[in-house]
Formats: structure tokens, sequence, C-alpha cells
């Protein structure tokens, strides 16, 4: 199948056809509005969707790797089980999103907004945050290994057993975060929350092998 192009994608919304497990891969789609569309299962490898609508869309189960998604529009969307590897998500907008069992996997969220996401049983290793917002998200339970907070907002976030262990962390925010046994090295840099050892078993999500 060809590449598809804005046109090609906006005609398939208009004719009302589905998107569902489509291929977008290497697709040059900037700008697209996607908002409310079931994108789930849908593939965007090596997809350009800089400043995209994705709001209140369905991206379960998606796959995206080394795509550009730097400034798109996720508030309200359902992004549960979607992977991504490897995708720029500079500025882009999570408020809201259902980001359950979520894998980010080396990806660059710098300046992204993830207030109040759901990220329990996430996967975010080696993925870079730096002053992103992740006020009132519950980011519990979750695998943030080698992640970059730098200089990021933690307000009331919940991160209780999770792996922060590797984890940059330096200038970063904390206020009334729930932090209970927290695998981390070196001093905390929240007030709440305590410094333990944990049974990894107890904290990956069940999709963590797969």
């Amino acid at each position: 199948m060809d590449t598809l192009k804005k046109e090609d994608v906006e005609k398939l919304i208009k004719e009302g056809k589905s998107l569902k497990d489509m291929d977008f891969s290497f697709a040059e789609l900037d700008g697209i509005d996607l908002s409310g569309q079931d994108l789930s299962g849908a593939v965007f490898t090596g997809a350009e969707i800089r400043n995209a609508n994705f709001e209140g869309a369905n991206l379960e189960g998606a796959f995206i790797a080394d795509a550009d998604f730097s400034g798109a529009n996720f508030k309200n969307a359902n992004l549960s089980r979607a992977i991504l590897q490897r995708v720029n998500l500079r500025n882009a907008n999570f408020e809201n999103a259902n980001m359950f069992k979520v894998q980010l996997m080396v990806c660059d969220a710098s300046g992204a907004n993830f207030k109040n996401a759901n990220m329990q049983q996430s996967r975010l290793e080696k993925t870079r945050f730096r002053k992103a917002v992740m006020d009132k998200a519950d980011i519990s339970y979750s695998n943030m290994r080698s992640t970059d907070f730098q200089e990021a907002s933690f307000i009331g976030t919940k991160f209780s057993y999770s792996d922060l262990r590797k984890s940059q962390l330096q200038r970063a925010w904390f206020e009334n975060v729930e932090a209970e046994e927290v695998m981390v090295y070196g001093k905390k840099p929240w007030l709440e929350g305590s410094k333990a050892k944990l049974d990894i078993d107890q904290i990956k999500a069940p999709n963590w092998d797969d």
C-alpha cells in the first residue's frame, strides 16, 4: 500500500470509514485532525504527525516507532497498552489521557504535559521527560528506570511501588506526592514516601515481558 497522504486520511474520515488497525507508516500528516477517531491497533512507524489533534481518540494497542508526534494533542485520548519507541513527543499534551500499561521507550517527551494522566503499570524506560508536567498523574506500579525527569513537576503525583533507579531527578519539583516503597538510588528528593527494597515482580506490569 502506498504511503497515506493527509488528504487521503481526511477523505476516509469524511466518508465515515474505519481507521482501526490502519497502517500509517511513513505518512506525513502534520496538523491533521484525528480527534475522536478509533485508531486502536494502528501502526505509525516512521510517521510525521506534528501538531496533530488526537483529542478523545482511541489509540489502544497502537504501535508508534521512530515517529515525530511533537506538539500533538492527546488530551482525553486512550493510549492504554500502546507501544511508543524512539518517538518525538516534545511539548505534546497528554492531559487526562488513559495511558494504562503504556510503553514509552527511548522517547523524548521534554516539555510534555501529563497532568492527571493515568499511567499505572507503565514502562517509561530511558525516556526524557525534562521540564515535563506530571502533576496529579498516577504513575504507580511503573518502571521508570533510566528516565530523565530533570526540572519536571510532580505536584500531587502518585508513583508508589515504582522503580526509579538510574533516573535523573535533578531540579525536579516534588509536592504532596504519594511515593511509598519506591526504588531509588541515593537520597530521595521528596518528603513523603520511603526508600525501600521490594521484589520487582510485585511492581512490574503483566505485559513487561511481552
